[in-house]
């Protein structure tokens, strides 16, 4: 079978195409840091609009990495599109962004006396809640194999 110079060109060109789970959150690298928190040991995620290189507007950096899109999940199969090294993880342990059952300090028994839910990611024993959020995470080292590989020069945090 013979393809076409146009339909070669648009096959290779599709397998060249950068998954979006991944990817820069946003072509302005300054912008992004002064949203997401990039520090060795601890992991940071946040849901912004403004970032326009995201699907759903969800961008995490993971032990240091470099700020890249996610996205939910409920297992690894989820994150496979994004290629290797990407699984299925809880990321963040408070906020919004942390379980299914958050109670904004609005709403919640902020002070103790029993006339509202636990506040944040807690049971009404105190305990984490176990209804996690899970997202499509990698380690540092495979942000910066994907980085390598399209081109980008190394992410040096700031």
């Amino acid at each position: 079978m013979r393809l076409s110079l146009p339909v070669a060109a648009f096959v290779l060109g599709a397998l060249a195409c950068e998954p979006n789970v991944g990817a820069p959150c946003d072509p302005n690298q300054e912008k992004v840091l002064e949203r997401v928190k990039v520090q060795a040991g601890t992991n940071d995620l946040v849901r912004d609009v403004s970032l326009d290189s995201c699907d759903q507007a969800l961008c995490a950096s993971t032990d240091g990495s470099r700020p890249y899109c996610t996205k939910q999940c409920e297992s690894d199969l989820e994150c496979a599109d994004a290629g290797e090294g990407f699984t299925c993880q809880a990321i963040v342990s408070f906020g919004a962004l942390a379980c299914i059952d958050f109670t904004p300090a609005d709403q919640c028994d902020a002070d103790g006396n029993g006339d509202g839910f636990p506040c944040d990611c807690l049971d009404e024993g105190g305990s984490p809640s176990t209804l996690v959020k899970k997202y499509c995470a990698a380690s540092p080292q495979t942000i910066a194999a994907r980085d390598a590989e399209f081109g980008r020069a190394p992410f040096v945090a700031p």
